[in-house]
């Protein structure tokens, strides 16, 4: 076990597919018995690599969650090829009918239980789209929304269709590896990066930027890209078939989506804080609940890297990961007052 993944964690297998086991761990708070409040964090990878025990792990966020009393879930999804984010949405609202359902119950002490009032959901990039789908799709319905530089906020923007430079997390991968990832078929959901920031499968992620495909890529919808680029930006949702419109959540966003926090450095090139700006404008308009949290100049990921040791938190990230945290805590505890 990486030394920065806590001691404690107890895996559970929420789905199975195809006889593929797709997993999650869970931490429980100190001392922890009755029925308590979750948050379930979804890493990032670019949609197509990554662990809920790999680098990105979120301490600080595990950290809060023992202190204030809530269990904490990491949660794994099925990976982009040769699964897709169609496949990451049935397993966002498998893993919520797992934690809901007596099979969850069976491998938790009996003393202790959640509260499906009061779940927030945490998508980190990539993870971004989960805890969003889960905002959509799944049964119970989270009560809280937290994303970290995350994607899907606005699936419709261009730079998801267009040819990209390289970002500034693109130069960590080997692209002459990308013919061996895509001729393996096989269903992976756990793609832990073994002393390295990324695997070899974030290439594929990297791949699909720089050709302006990565939504066909995620979505397994060859000509995507040429169809939505050859729209008018106010039609571009028009142009979407029937059985694609669901992977573009912002479509369904609606008056009764979960409060919601948005941490985004302005900075970032991977995932442009557009999304986030753009989902936050939406649910105001909608007259949801949410802030908008940007950190000056914060790139991808909101570490500084360069120098020597480990990356140190962006100047104004942990601020804002404070106020976030606020956010949340006021949430469920506004649920806790409502079911009194």
């Amino acid at each position: 076990m990486p030394s920065f993944i806590p001691e404690g964690g107890q895996t559970l297998v929420y789905s199975v597919v195809d006889g593929h086991n797709i997993q999650l761990d869970y931490y429980l708070p100190p001392s922890a018995k009755g029925t308590l409040p979750a948050v379930i964090y979804y890493h990032g990878g670019g949609m197509t690599a990554g662990s809920r025990r790999d680098f990105q792990f979120p301490r600080w966020l595990y950290d809060h969650c023992q202190r204030k009393g809530y269990i904490f879930i990491a949660a794994d999804y099925r990976l982009c090829h040769p699964s897709t984010a169609f496949d990451q949405i049935e397993d966002t609202k498998a893993l919520f009918m797992f934690i809901a359902s007596d099979d969850f119950a069976k491998g938790t002490p009996q003393s202790i239980s959640i509260d499906t009032a009061r779940i927030a959901v945490a998508g980190f990039s990539a993870g971004a789209f989960s805890a969003r789908a889960a905002c959509v799709y799944a049964e119970p319905k989270p009560a809280a929304l937290l994303t970290v530089f995350g994607t899907c906020g606005d699936w419709l923007l261009k730079y998801l269709t267009t040819r990209r430079p390289p970002t500034s997390i693109a130069t960590s991968v080997d692209l002459t590896q990308v013919s061996e990832i895509l001729a393996d078929k096989r269903v992976i959901s756990d793609d832990t990066a073994q002393g390295n920031w990324f695997t070899s499968r974030f290439a594929l992620a990297v791949k699909w930027e720089l050709d302006g495909e990565f939504l066909e890529g995620c979505l397994g919808r060859p000509g995507l890209s040429a169809l939505l680029n050859g729209s008018e930006d106010s039609k571009r949702a028009m142009a979407l078939s029937e059985d694609t419109k669901p992977a573009f959540l912002q479509i369904f966003v609606t008056e009764d989506y979960p409060p919601s926090v948005f941490v985004h450095g302005t900075a970032d090139d991977v995932v442009l804080p557009q999304e986030s700006m753009n989902h936050f404008n939406q649910l105001k308009g909608l007259g949801v609940q949410t802030e908008l949290l940007l950190v000056k100049d914060g790139p991808h990921g909101l570490l500084e890297s360069g120098s020597a040791g480990p990356p140190k938190p962006w100047k104004g990230s942990l601020e804002a990961y404070e106020r976030a945290l606020e956010f949340i805590d006021e949430v469920l505890e506004n649920c806790s007052l409502s079911q009194a």
